[in-house]
């Protein structure tokens, strides 16, 4: 089986950086025991679940975004090789020394949340690899592992920064069994206290049955009190009409699926939210420069898609770069910055449905703008 294959990119390479940052040179990369056959080239490897039943069409929009983005590039030369893996863990490993002894002098991937945790806690990174995604475990980090992706635990952390900004005291988060569900709740509650010595959050578990509903209105009319809705559109459509209106609502990018079912989106007029200026803002001057994706299916795939450009952005930017500390971008998924000691955070643009539309909210003015869908 074939496991990559190489498009051409255009790129211009620091091949030199500070003792403190990471090196560009191909020459202070360890590649391994040279493999029978293989001369190794210099090249960066873009590594993708495209063999996944799983993930592959997820993996696929990310590889599309990706060279969109090189496309835009002018200088010298650079091969970038495309390395098709499954999902599972040990085949990612495998790929990922494969690319190592072919001369790879950067890594971006792998793009599954196993597959990054089994990185993390492999001693393979021996050169400058971007993730797509976090790890189970981010206790330890190898110095030259970077994690950038669509984390949905950041969001929900930036999310209570906002609703802090309401100036009340608890929150009441409500949540599904769901493990993605179950991590939403609690970032968005260690943020929240860290927001406010004294404030105080309570978890109420999803229910659909309909006297634990009607029970939310009384529950939820507290004057010092906000709702984090740690849920997806469906229930997060079902459950307002229930929620008290005087009381602020707030949710994660989960519920905006669309801005064509104005009827849908209407029973969560007032919900705010945090999502892409690739969605919200198509005058945004990078969300302009790039051609959109080809008969999109959902929003989340528009937000691979914006994923991939973004990450061949912020790969080009670390190639240039004397340090990752002077790295800033202002993506298409959101203004992107570096946090050490090993992660870009993605710092997405805040929104609210206002008549069955999502609008970008200017949280100075409180001032919302139209949006129109492309």
């Amino acid at each position: 089986m074939q496991r990559f294959f190489s498009i051409s990119l255009v790129l211009i390479v620091v091949l030199y950086g500070s003792p403190q940052a990471f090196s560009t040179h191909p020459e202070n990369y360890y590649m391994g025991d040279p493999m029978p056959g293989i001369s190794p080239v210099p090249h960066i490897a873009l590594l993708l679940p495209l063999h996944s039943p799983s993930f592959g069409q997820a993996a696929e929009v990310v590889r599309q975004g990706f060279v969109t983005a090189t496309m835009r590039e002018e200088a010298l030369p650079l091969t970038i090789r495309i390395y098709a893996t499954t999902d599972d863990p040990l085949d990612i490993l495998v790929s990922y020394r494969e690319a190592l002894y072919a001369g790879a002098i950067m890594v971006v991937g792998p793009l599954t949340r196993d597959g990054v945790s089994a990185l993390a806690s492999s001693r393979f990174v021996t050169v400058p690899t971007l993730t797509l995604n976090a790890a189970d475990n981010d206790d330890y980090m190898p110095p030259n592992l970077y994690l950038f992706g669509l984390q949905m635990e950041n969001e929900a952390s930036q999310v209570a920064e906002l609703a802090a900004k309401e100036n009340r005291r608890h929150a009441i988060i409500i949540n599904s069994k769901s493990p993605l569900s179950t991590r939403l709740k609690v970032a968005f509650a260690e943020e929240w206290r860290q927001n406010n010595a004294y404030a105080t959050s309570e978890s109420l578990l999803f229910d659909k049955d309909q006297t634990s509903l009607e029970s939310l209105r009384k529950y939820t009319a507290g004057e010092d009190t906000i709702v984090f809705l740690a849920l997806g559109a469906k229930e997060s459509r079902l459950i307002r009409s229930y929620l008290n209106p005087a009381t602020p609502i707030y949710a994660t990018s989960q519920i905006f699926i669309s801005n064509k079912d104005t009827l849908f989106n209407h029973d969560l007029n007032n919900t705010k939210f945090m999502d892409m200026p690739w969605l919200l803002q198509p005058d945004h001057p990078a969300v302009m420069a790039y051609k959109h994706l080809d008969a999109a299916k959902s929003q989340d795939q528009e937000r691979l898609y914006a994923l991939g450009i973004d990450a061949f952005r912020l790969m080009a930017m670390m190639m240039r770069a004397h340090s990752v500390y002077e790295i800033s971008l202002d993506g298409v998924t959101g203004s992107i910055h570096f946090v050490p000691p090993n992660q870009f955070v993605r710092e997405p643009i805040p929104a609210k449905f206002d008549e069955g539309k999502a609008v970008p909210m200017n949280t100075d003015t409180q001032q919302d703008f139209s949006i129109s869908e492309r």
